[in-house]
């Protein structure tokens, strides 16, 4: 380092340029890291450079212009560097202990006094007492496998002297460290080494404690919680929607063949796609495609005749559609002050532009339920608003129109008659079981809580059961650990495919159908939308049906929309809410303000008629998605509303009836170290005499009827 102040000046300057020459306080900033870390001019030099490249390109514009806000991340980048390069050292030397003896205060101690690096970065903890030191003469084998955190961030145990656990918690900076210790190696009859292989619960196929005899027990288990076949209150019932419904307990008779058809106008092979062969003129057009098609939707439900460019300086208000789209943060979401306006080719030659909002008081909202006192936006959202570039750099939004739902499926009385009291059901209900992963704990890979569901499968006999991934997920420990043997499609032909073709022999009538998720990986498409499986390489039986992700189809007259992806939870974190009053209220709707914030989310879904309207992903939840931007017209929900709407997710479990759709999330079947939740819905027939009364004597043309399965459905949550 330079021996004096003025030489540390002037190599900055070098390096920097204007960016500490003309301002003082950046100049003394970074003189205070150089002398707080020990850095050359150069050296902190690289390290911005590096700093820069390692943020997402839009940040990294944001960041270029060096300033003491930027200078303060750099700190804290280097800061964590640091410390990670002090545990590092501190965990390769031969002892923890100074030469007083004393153990080294401030760092957590994993089993057999490992060092965690997680520990060490979120906090102290008393250091653990020393463990005895192995024998020289055992060979030890070296483990260089990283447990990776789950979402629950749960911790295993092998059975046995030795134990496997994984951090509580990872640190945000660098991956935490396994404190899995390895004991003495097998030594096999010709003097290679071994791994002890044992069967896990079953027949999972598990390594076994490296320091314990092969064949011992080894089947993980939790270090907190207790087995699932002890869970508190199993196959209870938590939630009821339309409960004066009578419920079925017992659905087709033993033996009897499908009583149902289904149905579906997508073709298969549009989800076969190759991904990762984007090119930007594609992605560009099908988001520019998104808005035309948006803005047609608005003009036809609220008879707008033209609309404006919202770049075009005016003092007269006009109507404007566009895609709002929010600059990326690491800090928190997006602020109603904060967001941009991007047009289409079409209407503003696909420019940005800042929106702002008028007063609380004088904005105004129209199109939405009764009683409305404001709206939400997200990133991607399109919207269509009304307002003035007065020519100030910004439009100023004086009134937002919500999207229209889309209309109510409707069918001939004739075909409703012939669905619903024809052969097959005879006037009997509809049943349907829908369950979404993970369907096995993240203590084992036995696969309980599956196992359990078929049991009241086999036992109730619905004529449908729906299930989502994932099925093998990549995030559960056992999985991202490499702690199995058997491949991913060896674990689901075990696991799944066996148990489902036992429950197809037990009943027959029941028709399973299969959707997977992006967490899948026994999938071989990691894309959204996603294709279906493949049958043949899980072993499926024929009987069972796949479906892609996500996916539109039809039982007799019902239309079904689903998707194993959590948007719900991704739109809740993205959700700006902006208050505003109602442009035209109903004089004779009175009282509070309802406030339900999980049907405003579910509006979003189908007022933007999209699977998954949210764009850019966000960072923290990319790779649950894989959105693949050039496929968007296959997350579109093109045609009427569904009647059904099945969006599983991490939030509370919910039945919900928004604009005559019925919604559910029957949330996960399992969950990190408990067990989940499940729903049945049961759909009874429309009165026959409505039906006939409407068929006309003539040959005339029946009349279409709406299909009204929110009315006639009763939908339960119900605990496995």
């Amino acid at each position: 380092m330079a021996s004096t102040e003025s030489q540390l000046r002037q190599e900055l300057s070098d390096h920097f340029h204007h960016a500490v020459l003309d301002h003082p306080d950046v100049m003394t900033e970074c003189l205070s890291i150089l002398r707080l870390y020990h850095l050359t001019p150069a050296d902190l030099f690289f390290k911005y450079e590096a700093f820069l490249m390692s943020r997402p390109s839009g940040l990294r514009a944001k960041l270029t212009n060096l300033s003491l806000e930027t200078l303060k991340e750099l700190r804290a980048e280097i800061q964590r560097g640091q410390q990670a390069k002090a545990v590092a050292s501190m965990a390769a030397s031969p002892s923890t202990t100074d030469q007083s003896g004393r153990s080294n205060l401030g760092l957590r101690k994993g089993k057999g006094n490992m060092n965690d690096i997680g520990g060490f970065l979120e906090g102290l903890s008393t250091p653990s007492r020393p463990v005895k030191g192995r024998p020289s003469n055992v060979a030890v084998r070296p483990s260089n496998q990283g447990i990776n955190g789950s979402p629950g961030h749960s911790a295993f145990a092998l059975v046995g002297s030795n134990q496997l656990s994984t951090p509580q918690r990872a640190s945000p900076s660098v991956a935490s460290a396994s404190s899995y210790r390895p004991g003495p190696s097998k030594m096999g009859s010709g003097g290679l080494l071994e791994t002890p292989i044992s069967k896990g619960a079953n027949g999972l196929t598990l390594p076994s404690s490296p320091g314990s005899p092969a064949g011992s027990p080894t089947s993980l288990k939790p270090q907190l919680g207790q087995p699932f076949h002890l869970r508190p209150q199993p196959h209870t019932l938590v939630e009821t929607l339309n409960p004066h419904l009578s419920s079925v307990s017992h659905g087709m008779p033993p033996g009897s063949k499908s009583r149902i058809s289904l149905s579906s106008t997508s073709d298969p092979k549009n989800w076969n796609y190759r991904y990762m062969f984007e090119k930007m003129s594609q992605r560009s057009e099908a988001l520019d495609d998104l808005i035309d098609d948006y803005a047609e939707n608005i003009k036809d439900a609220y008879g707008i005749t033209e609309l404006g460019d919202p770049h075009f300086v005016s003092e007269e208000s006009i109507y404007t559609v566009g895609r709002v789209l929010s600059p990326p943060t690491d800090t928190s979401k997006a602020t109603s002050s904060s967001l941009f306006l991007e047009s289409s080719r079409l209407l503003g030659a696909g420019k940005r532009l800042p929106l702002r909002f008028v007063s609380p008081g004088e904005l105004k909202v129209r199109g939405g339920p009764p009683g409305v006192k404001g709206f939400g936006l997200f990133p991607g959202c399109l919207t269509c608003v009304k307002g003035r570039n007065g020519g100030g750099g910004a439009f100023v939004v004086e009134e937002v129109l919500l999207p229209a739902p889309s209309a109510l499926a409707q069918s001939s009385s004739s075909e409703l008659l012939d669905f619903q009291y024809g052969e097959k059901l005879n006037g009997q209900p509809i049943s349907i079981v829908t369950a979404a992963g993970p369907f096995t704990l993240e203590d084992d890979l036995s696969y309980e809580p599956l196992a359990a569901l078929l049991d009241v499968v086999i036992r109730e006999r619905p004529d449908v059961l729906l299930l989502l991934g994932p099925f093998v997920d990549c995030q559960h420990p056992a999985i991202s650990s490499g702690a199995v043997t058997e491949t991913p499609a060896d674990i689901f032909r075990n696991q799944v495919s066996r148990r489902l073709q036992n429950t197809l022999d037990s009943t027959p009538g029941t028709v399973i159908i299969l959707v997977p998720n992006i967490r899948d990986v026994v999938s071989r498409h990691m894309a959204f939308p996603q294709s279906m499986l493949d049958k043949e390489l899980l072993g499926l039986p024929k009987r069972v049906k796949v479906l892609p992700n996500p996916c539109t189809f039809s039982i007799n007259e019902v239309i079904i929309s689903l998707s194993s992806v959590d948007v719900l939870f991704h739109l809740r974190k993205e959700e700006v809410y902006q208050r505003a009053e109602e442009a035209s209220p109903d004089p004779e709707i009175g009282g509070p303000e309802v406030k339900d914030a999980m049907a405003g989310l579910i509006r979003h879904v189908l007022g933007q008629r999209n699977f998954y309207p949210i764009f850019p992903v966000p960072e923290s939840s990319a790779a649950d998605v894989n959105l693949d931007v050039t496929h968007y017209p296959l997350l579109k929900m093109d045609g009427p509303a569904p009647d059904i709407l099945i969006l599983p997710s991490k939030l509370k479990h919910f039945s919900k009836v928004v604009d005559s759709t019925l919604v559910v999330n029957p949330a996960h079947l399992a969950r990190a170290h408990t067990a989940g939740t499940f729903s049945k819905i049961v759909l009874h027939p429309s009165p026959r005499a409505e039906l006939t009364d409407s068929i006309p004597l003539n040959d005339s043309t029946d009349s279409a009827r709406e299909h009204s399965v929110w009315d006639r459905a009763r939908s339960e949550i119900w605990r496995i």
